[in-house]
């Protein structure tokens, strides 16, 4: 499985998690704001605790000292504030967005589900919605989120996207309870000190928070002991939200994820996991002060954010330190940085013949593919005169249409139409280079894997003497993925966007000697001296969108690009001719060695020359 869709996979998972959480801590005390008969409890301490979980007190001291301020706009940032990575709302639209990616390693009803509720969130008039109408909305995402809980035990595969899923549930729920804990036990030995007595009533929301309210009267007494609750949710073996038992299933699924076997590239893993598995070996609770437990608590939690951090460093997912924003208290989205396009693409090619033909034989790769970062939403061919067309996927995974035309005829015209969503974030710059990385890179079994991508065609072939002269001006390589960074750099510095000085025929050899050209040329140029440098590339066609004062070019008819093959990653889109990395702009149809693997059109006929006239538009479309 490829790294970008195991990091799709563990935010959405972690999200589903984090959104249930934060829906369910804001529903008790939307409950308690109901029961609650001390006002001042209500309107200050009680707020005080959710924030300080959820957000924070700044936060919502913030919210307070505003003129218009009132008591639902604190409920609002909780539930629905965009600009609040840890709401309800937003982490919503994190799952539904990581879904989409994953949509091929996920359960259908599991996608469903949560697009449904993405749908309710969007009908919803966000910035008017009453407190009931949030209510609403809190307990439908509860809902879906124990839906989806039981459509992944009941019909996932156990193979590494479940267990991916588990582990960032695990983790997220483990931290979340321990917050919860760390929380409330500040709060009451604040009001203990304050009142000298010990408030129950914090220690019964704290078992609503994490669901476990009903668990705890069915193993203890009616009664609300701190020492007992405390055990209960932090070390519990039995119950599915105590840390204890949360922090166990992680090691599980990652035993299940590694075969019961240490590797050299996971032992810091397991010996992290061991360390905090080691410390409840250890502590009794009963015996703790309330300093030492709060104490006990605090190191869990960092444990839980290392543990995260070693999982993503492990298994190269992008992390949380980089790929989001924290919140007050280090909970990470998950998703900065991944935008999510949808485009509109249509392509016409008209052919005008001298002569009449009296037939011709054509095929067109112009289906955009489907993959981990892109999905055809829809696709459809018009082609004049009339011709039924037959599909077949061919050695490089591009969709061909072959069609025969037998009538005579004078003008052919190719139109498609395609609506894809793509969903990418910047990936490649922050792309450590481990010697695990590297052991693979110099592996012969890569090297023979990739052969084909290795080997320089008649369109990417440069001479000695033109690799002697990027030797001269790059220096020598040490890190392939920096390598192919300074390659793009280097090209796009020395080379000028031309479309009069070469043709659909143009060899690289040539083109650097020019150097100038269209984007094929340059893509040809870039692909010869990584295949030089035995570093696998591939030749990429599709579609550039070009937005509003945008300095992207290559937008007019087909786009090409490379894509470099990097070691445990995957393929990584790089643009020469843009100097950029190949992300939510980039709308991919096909993959070769060269442009002759990928030509939108080929074919065969019999007639007169011809003209061709390309009209390519790309629109922006609505999510």
């Amino acid at each position: 499985m490829l790294s970008r869709v195991a990091n799709s996979l563990y935010w959405m998972s972690r999200n589903v998690e984090r959104a249930e959480n934060n829906a369910r801590i804001l529903d008790v005390q939307l409950l308690r704001m109901i029961e609650a008969s001390d006002e001042e409890l209500v309107g200050g301490s009680d707020w005080k605790l959710i924030y300080e979980i959820c957000a924070s007190t700044e936060t919502m001291e913030q919210i307070k000292s505003m003129p218009s301020y009132q008591e639902d706009q604190l409920v609002y940032y909780l539930a629905m504030e965009k600009s609040n990575f840890n709401s309800v709302a937003s982490c919503v639209k994190v799952v539904r967005e990581n879904a989409r990616i994953s949509r091929d390693h996920i359960p259908d009803d599991y996608w469903e589900a949560w697009n449904r509720c993405y749908l309710m969130l969007k009908e919803m008039d966000q910035q008017s919605c009453t407190v009931q109408e949030m209510r609403l909305f809190l307990e439908q995402v509860k809902l879906t989120s124990l839906i989806t809980q039981g459509i992944v035990e009941s019909s996932m595969p156990r193979g590494v996207p479940y267990q991916i899923i588990k582990i960032a549930k695990w983790l997220e729920r483990a931290e979340k309870t321990a917050r919860i804990l760390n929380v409330v036990c500040e709060r009451t030995r604040e009001r203990s000190v304050e009142t000298q007595s010990e408030d129950y009533y914090y220690w019964l929301a704290a078992l609503r928070m994490t669901n476990g309210y009903n668990a705890y009267l069915k193993m203890n007494p009616p009664q609300m002991k701190p020492k007992r609750v405390l055990a209960f949710l932090i070390a519990n073996t039995d119950f599915p939200r105590s840390i204890r038992y949360c922090l166990a299933h992680v090691r599980q699924a990652i035993d299940e994820l590694e075969g019961g076997k240490i590797s050299h590239y996971s032992w810091e893993l397991y010996a992290k996991l061991d360390q905090l598995q080691e410390e409840f070996k250890e502590i009794s609770i009963d015996e703790l002060s309330s300093d030492e437990i709060m104490d006990f608590l605090n190191d869990f939690q960092n444990g839980c954010n290392e543990v995260g951090h070693i999982f993503s460093k492990t298994y190269y997912l992008s992390d949380s330190e980089i790929n989001s924003v924290e919140s007050s208290q280090s909970q990470s989205m998950g998703a900065k940085g991944i935008t999510s396009m949808k485009y509109k693409v249509e392509h016409t090619n008209v052919f005008e013949y001298e002569t009449i033909v009296d037939q011709s034989m054509n095929s067109i790769r112009l289906k955009p593919r489907t993959d981990e970062c892109q999905r055809l939403l829809s696709y459809r061919a018009d082609i004049t005169p009339a011709s039924l067309t037959k599909e077949h996927i061919d050695i490089w995974g591009n969709h061909v249409e072959t069609f025969f035309i037998a009538e005579h005829h004078q003008h052919l015209e190719v139109k498609t139409t395609s609506i894809v969503s793509i969903q990418k974030s910047p990936f490649i710059h922050r792309i450590d280079y481990s010697p695990e990385m590297n052991a693979i890179f110099h592996s012969q079994l890569f090297g023979e894997h990739y052969l084909a991508f290795l080997s320089n065609t008649a369109y990417t072939y440069l001479t000695v003497e033109q690799m002697s002269q990027i030797d001269r001006e790059l220096g020598i390589m040490k890190n392939p993925v920096q390598y192919a960074i300074d390659v793009m750099e280097y090209i796009h510095q020395h080379f000028t966007y031309d479309g009069e000085s070469t043709t659909v025929d143009t060899k690289a050899e040539e083109s650097f000697n020019l150097r100038k050209g269209v984007c094929q040329d340059i893509t040809h140029v870039m692909l010869g001296i990584l295949r030089c440098k035995h570093i696998p590339a591939r030749y990429v066609s599709g579609y550039l969108y070009v937005g509003e004062n945008s300095a992207l070019v290559g937008d007019a008819a087909s786009h090409a690009w490379v894509e470099v093959m990097v070691p445990g990653i995957g393929w990584v889109g790089l643009d020469p001719t843009n100097n950029v990395e190949a992300l939510e702009s980039h709308i991919r149809v096909g993959v070769g060695r060269d442009y002759n693997d990928v030509s939108p059109v080929q074919g065969v006929y019999r007639g007169g020359s011809q003209s061709l006239d390309v009209k390519v538009s790309v629109s922006l479309m609505d999510q």
